[in-house]
């Protein structure tokens, strides 16, 4: 007569839940697709129909403004830096050693952990107000926003500290970790200046800022998903399963 052990038997009845990398990336991406079209039409029936602060229509294109705080986009800007930061984390815990490869991926989760804070309390706004006062000179309004200047050196220090790591990794996550870091700077620093360049000369509502805001929520949403996609497909390079067990206690 044949036995099955404990483990056998738990197999047996065990679930899996199957996650594509691809099917998650896309999901992500049609959300930012999502939220950039309802940006447009807002912003275009509001040049067209000028609602009233107090209506409904008003609200609904201030909750999906992707330069507006504590809305949607916002929401789902800093939830998307917050999975970035987890699976990183998750990642330097599949590392069996704990060396100088498994502190990178452990302090590249802390780095977007505090984007993440940052997104959501808009801290850099604060630094801005800080910082503005100390320049010389804001170079005819290219740096009025001024975090972008320690947050630009902070960058640099990034990537000097980073990209021998990431340059040792696998061919195809080397490539998605630069263009996805390069598409998210290029956002939020690169069109960041031009934006302070046209708010010094225009103001908030003209159409050269409504547009670069677009390109830089965009291009900063885009990045980041496509750094979760690079994230999800090295775990799976690394056969990496996640299972729920019971409670030791219990």
């Amino acid at each position: 007569m044949l036995s099955t052990s404990p483990n056998q038997q738990a197999a047996k009845h065990t679930h899996v839940i199957r996650l594509f990398p691809m099917i998650i990336a896309k999901a992500l991406a049609s959300v930012v697709l999502f939220l950039m079209m309802a940006y447009i039409a807002g912003m275009a029936y509001e040049k067209m129909y000028h609602p009233e602060p107090a209506t409904l229509a008003y609200k609904l294109i201030r909750g999906f403004d992707l330069n507006w705080e504590e809305n949607v986009p916002a929401f789902f800007s800093s939830a998307i830096l917050l999975l970035a930061s987890l699976l990183l984390v998750t990642i330097a815990r599949l590392k069996k050693s704990y060396g100088t490869e498994r502190r990178k991926w452990g302090i590249l989760g802390s780095v977007f952990l505090f984007m993440a804070i940052d997104e959501s309390l808009q801290i850099h706004e604060y630094v801005s107000k800080v910082v503005r006062p100390m320049l010389v000179s804001d170079l005819s309004g290219l740096l009025y926003w001024a975090w972008v200047v320690p947050y630009g050196v902070l960058v640099l220090a990034a990537v000097a500290f980073f990209l021998p790591f990431v340059w040792r990794l696998p061919s195809k996550t080397r490539t998605l970790f630069i263009l996805s870091g390069a598409m998210f700077v290029a956002g939020a620093l690169g069109l960041e200046l031009f934006e302070g360049y046209f708010y010094v000369r225009y103001g908030y509502d003209h159409i050269y800022n409504l547009v670069l805001y677009c390109m830089e929520e965009v291009l900063e949403m885009s990045g980041v998903v496509l750094f979760i996609y690079a994230l999800l497909d090295y775990m799976v390079l690394l056969k990496a399963q996640v299972l729920f067990v019971p409670d030791k206690h219990k």
